[in-house]
């Protein structure tokens, strides 16, 4: 008797175990990526993934950022700034002469051009972003570690635990339902995450779709990159086949290319929009169009 309750235990611990890393990784939008090569600019483990380089068009990078539990990164500056959207987990994140700030899934941070700053995950809880950083003034600079005496002084209380129990798989808040009812058909969610400024020339802006909803035909003048956090939807530019989407996906449409984003017909549908000012709104998407996507 006590040999198979040994190995009822035995096999409940290890559904435990694959249940909870199923939900872990349900939590994930972009794959981990690798460790971090510039080891001395770190400590711990920090996964990086490159979504997106900087080219003659988009004048920043998009990368992700995953760190085991207690990983941070040295004290830093980055010339032209950064923005930083926090998809997982719990960190902190402090400029220099500054109180730390202590990080959830759902926050976004600005960090100003030129000004000394660290982050890292708490020490119970992994943490993830992704980071916009504009390139034109020049790559991180790495200053001094964070020293021990630094990290341990932060008391989260139980802050690190806010999340928890979390079961819907959005990362941002939906937001409110688009004003401008005659640009689409069906139901859309905007939540500007991010505005426009003087230091990042680009605003950030997550769009929800329910099932079946889709944009008219429009142009951004100057490029726009999707994020796509949630979902499948379909990306279709004029004359070429439509392209079917998922969650993980990142998509750079062609500044002043017609083009279209939907959800697919079963499925909600989920991106965080780069883009600049300036929208050019065209024909409404037929059903004919919709459909034909296969």
């Amino acid at each position: 008797m006590k040999t198979i309750q040994k190995a009822l235990a035995a096999i409940i611990i290890i559904f435990v175990a694959l249940l909870n890393q199923a939900m872990a990784q349900d939590t994930s939008v972009f794959p981990k990526g690798e460790i971090g090569k510039n080891t001395d600019n770190y400590t711990g483990t920090i996964w990086l993934n490159e979504l997106s380089k900087p080219d003659s068009i988009y004048k920043f990078g998009i990368a992700q950022a995953v760190y085991a539990p207690g990983s941070k990164l040295d004290w830093h500056i980055h010339p032209g700034g950064q923005i930083l959207l926090i998809t997982d987990g719990t960190g902190y994140y402090q400029e220099k002469g500054k109180p730390v700030q202590i990080v959830h899934k759902g926050d976004v941070i600005k960090c100003a051009p030129g000004v000394e700053h660290w982050h890292s995950a708490a020490p119970n809880s992994s943490f993830a972003y992704v980071a916009i950083s504009p390139s034109e003034k020049g790559k991180t600079i790495w200053l001094k570690k964070v020293t021990d005496e630094e990290y341990n002084s932060i008391k989260p209380g139980k802050a690190s635990s806010s999340n928890a129990g979390v079961q819907d798989t959005s990362i941002f808040p939906k937001g409110f339902v688009a004003p401008n009812t005659d640009d689409y058909t069906g139901t859309v969610w905007l939540n500007g995450l991010s505005r426009e400024d003087n230091v990042f020339p680009f605003s950030l802006v997550q769009a929800t779709f329910a099932p079946g909803s889709r944009l008219r035909w429009h142009v951004h003048p100057n490029g726009q990159i999707l994020l796509i956090m949630e979902g499948t939807g379909y990306y279709l530019e004029k004359g070429k086949p439509a392209r079917i989407v998922h969650k993980g996906d990142v998509i750079k449409c062609t500044p002043g290319v017609a083009h279209t984003h939907m959800a697919a017909p079963n499925s909600s549908f989920s991106y965080i929009g780069i883009e600049s000012r300036g929208i050019k709104w065209l024909e409404r998407v037929t059903d004919e169009e919709y459909k034909s996507v296969k």
